[in-house]
Order: C-alpha cells, then sequence, then structure tokens
C-alpha cells in the first residue's frame, strides 16, 4: 500500500524513492510476493585481482548466506574489493567475519561502471536486517550507497548484501570499501517527539517531498464523519502511542501544546495525492535526524476502500498509517507481512484493523531477502519505558 513519488522513481508499485516513502493506495487486486533465505557457512574465495590493485570478492553462486563471500578484513580491519551486478536478479552477499556492540562498521560502495544503482543492507548470522541504505543522499542526487553503524545487536557474523535497486537498478561493476573500528561503543537510546500537526498552514514544506497549503484538519475529508473531528484526532493518537507503547515515543499534538522546542518529528494532515495515503522526507536509518516530517494526504482515505469504514476503523486507518510513517522517520524499512505495521504489500482493506511491529520479512522492493526485526530496532534506538 505505497508509492514514492518524483524526482527519479515513479510508478503505482514502487516504494522507496531515494529517501522517500509513502504509503500507497492500492487497486483491489493484490501482488503475492515469495520470500526465499538459505542460511549456514560462508566459503572463502581465492580473491583474485579485479583491476589489478583490487581483489575481486564476488563469485557465481554467493547469493545466499550460505555461500556469501568472505570479506578477509584482518590484520587492519580494512578492504577496498570489487564485485559485479549482471542483472535484476543478481545478489552478492559478503561475510564480515566477527562483530561485536559497539564496533564501528563503515561500508562506502561505489559504481565503477554501467548504469548501476546499488542498495547495501547489514545483516546478522538470524538474517536479520540491522541496517540498509538505497542512495546516501535524500535527495537522490548521489545513488551510491554509504553506511555509517555501530553494532547494536549480540556479537556474531555480520553479512555484506549488495543487489541492483528494484525497479530499475541497471548492472555495471561497483568497489567496496570496508572499515571496522573496534570498541567505539554502542550509542544510548534517546526518546523522539513527533508532533501531530492538525493546524495546518501555508507554504509548509516537507523536504525532498514539496511544499503544501493545507487548511486545518477536518474528519470530514476522509468521510461521513461530521462532528467527529476533534474525537477522531484524540482517537488518532492514543492508536499512534499504543503501537509504540513501552518505547521512549513521547506524542504531543498542536491542539494541545506549542511547537516543541527540542528537536522532533512533525507530521502534516492534509490535501490529496493520487496514489498516496502518506509520504514521507526520509527513510532516516536509526533516527539520525531527529527533526524529519511527514505529510499524511487525507483526503486520498476517502473513497479508497470498498465500503464506507465506521468511525473507528478510519480511525485505525489514519493511526495505522501515521505509525508507520514515524517507522520511517526512526529508519524502519518496508515488510512484505500484513499484520506488521511496515507492510507494504496487502490491499487498502488491512489499515482498517490493527497492525504492529514484529520481524516481518523485507519487501522484495527493499531487499530480496532477510527480516526486518522492528521491535529489536525501536529498542536499539528509542530505548524502553518499561510500560509496554
Amino acid at each position: 500500500m505505497w508509492f514514492m513519488p518524483e524526482p527519479r522513481r515513479v510508478g503505482a508499485t514502487v516504494l522507496p524513492l531515494a529517501g522517500f516513502d509513502g504509503r500507497r493506495r492500492t487497486a483491489p487486486l493484490g501482488a503475492v510476493l515469495v520470500f526465499l533465505a538459505c542460511c549456514g557457512c560462508p566459503f572463502s574465495p581465492s580473491p583474485t585481482d579485479g583491476d589489478g590493485k583490487v581483489p575481486n570478492l564476488d563469485r557465481n553462486g554467493n547469493a545466499t548466506f550460505a555461500t556469501a563471500s568472505t570479506v578477509p578484513l584482518a590484520p587492519d580491519d580494512h578492504l577496498e574489493f570489487e564485485g559485479r551486478i549482471d542483472g535484476s536478479n543478481d545478489l552478492d552477499l559478503y561475510s564480515l567475519g566477527q562483530l561485536s556492540p559497539g564496533d564501528e562498521l563503515v561500508v562506502d560502495v561505489q559504481r565503477q561502471s554501467g548504469d548501476l544503482d546499488a542498495v547495501a543492507a547489514v545483516f546478522d548470522s538470524r538474517q536479520y536486517l540491522h541496517v540498509y541504505n538505497d542512495d546516501r543522499v535524500p535527495d537522490g542526487s548521489d545513488l551510491n550507497p554509504r553506511m555509517d553503524y555501530i553494532i547494536r545487536g549480540a556479537a556474531g557474523t555480520y553479512y555484506l548484501g549488495i543487489a541492483p535497486y528494484a525497479e530499475g537498478g541497471g548492472t555495471g561493476t561497483y568497489r567496496v570499501d570496508v572499515r571496522v573500528t573496534r570498541g567505539v561503543g554502542v550509542p544510548p537510546p534517546h526518546a523522539q517527539t513527533v508532533f501531530l500537526n492538525w493546524a495546518g498552514g501555508t507554504g509548509i514544506v516537507v523536504p525532498n517531498v514539496g511544499t503544501f497549503d493545507l487548511k486545518p484538519f477536518d474528519a470530514t475529508d476522509l468521510g461521513p464523519y461530521t462532528a467527529r473531528t476533534a474525537e477522531m484526532k484524540h482517537r488518532v493518537q492514543d492508536i499512534v502511542a499504543t503501537r509504540y507503547a513501552g518505547y521512549n515515543l513521547i506524542v504531543r499534538n498542536s491542539d494541545d501544546h506549542p511547537v516543541p522546542t527540542e528537536p522532533h518529528s512533525t507530521i502534516y494532515f492534509g490535501g490529496r495525492h493520487p496514489q498516496a495515503f502518506a509520504i514521507s522526507q526520509q527513510i532516516d536509518s536509526l533516527n539520525g535526524d531527529p527533526s524529519d516530517s511527514t505529510i499524511i494526504f487525507t483526503e486520498s482515505f476517502r473513497g479508497a476502500f470498498l465500503q464506507t469504514p465506521t468511525f473507528e476503523q478510519m480511525s485505525i486507518a489514519l493511526g495505522n498509517t501515521v505509525a508507520h510513517e514515524v517507522g520511517h522517520l526512526l529508519g524502519l524499512v518496508h515488510t512484505a507481512d500484513c499484520d506488521d505495521l511496515m507492510d507494504s504489500t496487502c490491499l487498502n482493506e488491512r489499515l482498517l484493523s490493527p497492525q504492529a511491529f514484529k520481524a516481518g520479512a523485507l519487501d522484495a522492493s527493499v531487499f530480496p531477502l532477510g527480516w526486518q526485526p522492528a521491535l529489536e530496532i525501536l529498542g536499539w534506538v528509542l530505548g524502553f519505558t518499561g510500560l509496554g
């Protein structure tokens, strides 16, 4: 249920566009995505020179965790190597060896030839995603992935995956610079404030998305809910708070609170998009930018369902969508699991009932394999209140 708008990746079934994301309105028919994954011990090929200076570690068959090529980082925890993407179904997996909590991992992927637009991801031995990057610049001006990540999970073997962007990623060679700095220390989690801006305004800028003139929120924009605007606002806030129960997420609103003085994410409401329920400024890995924003296109909800939703169903749909977009602002990507709040594959009707964060298979538009442990990632980013 997602769509990614301009500037460069447009289509009714496309998700992450540069740093953007949108919860997409779907047609009545859906698609079935098949997830396959393998696991096991990696093998270590004998590197041969790619350009005479940098080894080429890419080998036929290194598309599973069981057959991942080994990156020999010893003795100085640094290596440059090359590989190649030969088509839309090509996937290269590399074993980075043993990493521990507090180790800093920097991965820089640069296209060397062809029209390759690569995506990169880091997984643990459970095939759980830790960090993902499509384009290093949210506006899409630099398509080469880069990740600077401090390990939060358990000690063990970690893997680097490189694949072409799902919608027209092209082919070509790439060079990877991998560097590990041991024992940097695990950053503490931080509470995040989310501000629900019901007030609207003129000239509202959502970076990487657009500039909007928005009237104050009115429940009648979503359907036949006359005189229930205040009730819907309260219900939506309650739903968002419930979805993040137990985590240090603070939800405030423009009716009851001034604009926060501390860094905060802003959720705007209003307007219509022909294919999107919502679009976020970016997929912000591990909440690196605590001051980003999202727009929820409230008028897009009207007529988006097979039957007119009840007041409670529409409130749930709006609350699920807000919680999903906040997930992107905290670094979560799309999954293919209808019960997961980060799902991007199911029909609009699924929004009308509760969803929750869980470990979900990655959507094929994000990466060809792997799982997203949303509950763990939210704990790493926000920390826990002990009340959930």
